[in-house]
Formats: C-alpha cells, structure tokens, sequence
C-alpha cells in the first residue's frame, strides 16, 4: 500500500464511530452518544505537547485527521507531514491550514487523494476533512466530527464547490519506505540466529529447538525422528529463526 493508501485505510476503518456525550466510552462507535467527546482527542491528548492544550470536548474535525496521521505515521512522521510543531494550534482548521500554506504544501483546483480538504470562505475556515478520491466530478471525504449527530462520515462534494477553500498537501517522500514482508531487518535476524541458536540441543538425537521442530514436522519438512540425518545444525538454526518470525513454509 502507499502512504496515501494507508492513510485513507486508517480513517476508513472509524467510519460510523459517533461523538460521546459524556468523557466515557470514548472506544464504543456507538454509545454514549452523542456528543463532543471522542478517542481521537484523548490519544493526542496523552502525548502531552501535540496541542497547545487539552482538545477533548470541542469540535475535533480536525484533531479527528491529525489522529489519523498519527495513527498510521507515528507522531513525528505525522507532525511533518501535517506541517505542525510541538504544541501547535493544529486542532483549529484555520490554524491547521496555515501550517500547510508557510510551507508551501497549500493548493487549490484538483485535489489528490490523502490531501487534507477545507472548507470555509474568505473570512474563515470552519471544517476539514480527508479526500479519498475524485470521481465523477465528485470529491469523495472522510470526515470527523460531520453532520447531525456528530460523526465520522463518508461524504462528497462537486469539484470546485465554493465552499472548498483548498487542499494541504503533504509531503509524502518524507514517510519511510517500508519493507517487504518478506525482507527481514539485518540486526533483527543476527538477534535471533545469535539467541535460538543457543537454544538448538547440543546432542545429536535432537538438534532442534523443541517447538521449532515441531513446526518442521507440522510443515512436512521432517519427519522428526532424526532431523539431524536431514539437515546441518546451521540449517537448523535457520529454520528456527524463520520459524519465530513466522516465515517457516
């Protein structure tokens, strides 16, 4: 998946969830609503300094995007490509916007899925959300804190709607390539071949680990009995460490 894709995943996955009443509950998609209260607030809120203060209770459109970021970027990742520092005014979409337009990341015209859309007039913004896609002449969303009741909403809008005042656009080349499932981090592996391979028996009815010969037998590769006749300890060793990282097949 790209980041883009990651993104929009994670906020899709709150589709539904609705603004609580009350400071309870902040986990159910359901109870205790509605109202103002919500998770997205409370986790940026426990980062002590995301804010310039506490958020939980007010209107969290866009504390409900910066929580997206967060939650598939990691804070600092988040932070650039929201544009924001340490304790910024960030929950506040005028302010939010700001920070995309001093670094240049601010546009209008076509947006691009993942961008942050706002929307406002000339003398005010007053709500954001995420884009999804653009199609049929339509900007696809998914917003926080939308509609009545309060609501994590999947919504659209006609293409150069007045109301959209503009796209921040993050910049993406800032997110960290992830690796391969199958690509292994150097360090990691070394970890484990160094640790398991204590564990392999030193004799020469078994030199397996216990459980890691087990899943060999389970996986067809042996069938137990002597797997020292079938493979060399360092092979052993190896398909134990794949074993533990769940790659045996």
């Amino acid at each position: 998946m790209t980041p883009q894709e990651r993104l929009i995943a994670t906020a899709g996955d709150q589709l539904g969830y609705m603004g609580k009443r009350a400071n309870a509950n902040l986990d159910e998609f359901k109870t205790n609503a509605p109202g103002l209260f919500n998770r997205f607030a409370r986790d940026l809120d426990a980062l002590g300094d995301f804010y310039n203060g506490k958020k939980n209770g007010y209107d969290w459109c866009d504390v409900f995007v910066d929580w997206c970021f967060v939650e598939t970027f990691g804070r600092a990742t988040a932070q650039l490509l929201l544009c924001q520092p340490n304790r910024s005014l960030g929950a506040g979409t005028g302010y939010s916007l700001n920070y995309y337009k001093q670094k240049g990341r601010f546009f209008t015209g076509t947006p691009q899925p993942a961008d942050q859309i706002f929307f406002g007039d000339s003398k005010s913004t007053w709500h954001t959300g995420l884009v999804v896609k653009v199609e049929g002449g339509y900007v696809h969303t998914i917003e926080g804190n939308a509609g009545n009741p309060s609501a994590v909403r999947a919504c659209r809008y006609a293409v150069g709607s007045k109301t959209i005042k503009g796209y921040g656009r993050p910049d993406w080349s800032l997110v960290p390539e992830e690796k391969e499932d199958n690509e292994m981090d150097y360090e990691k592996w070394k970890e484990y071949m160094d640790r398991y391979r204590q564990e392999l028996r030193a004799d020469h009815d078994q030199c397996w680990a216990e459980e890691e010969l087990a899943a060999a037998v389970a996986a067809g590769i042996t069938d137990g009995k002597r797997p020292h006749d079938l493979v060399t300890r360092e092979e052993a060793a190896i398909m134990a460490v794949r074993s533990r990282l769940g790659k045996l097949d």
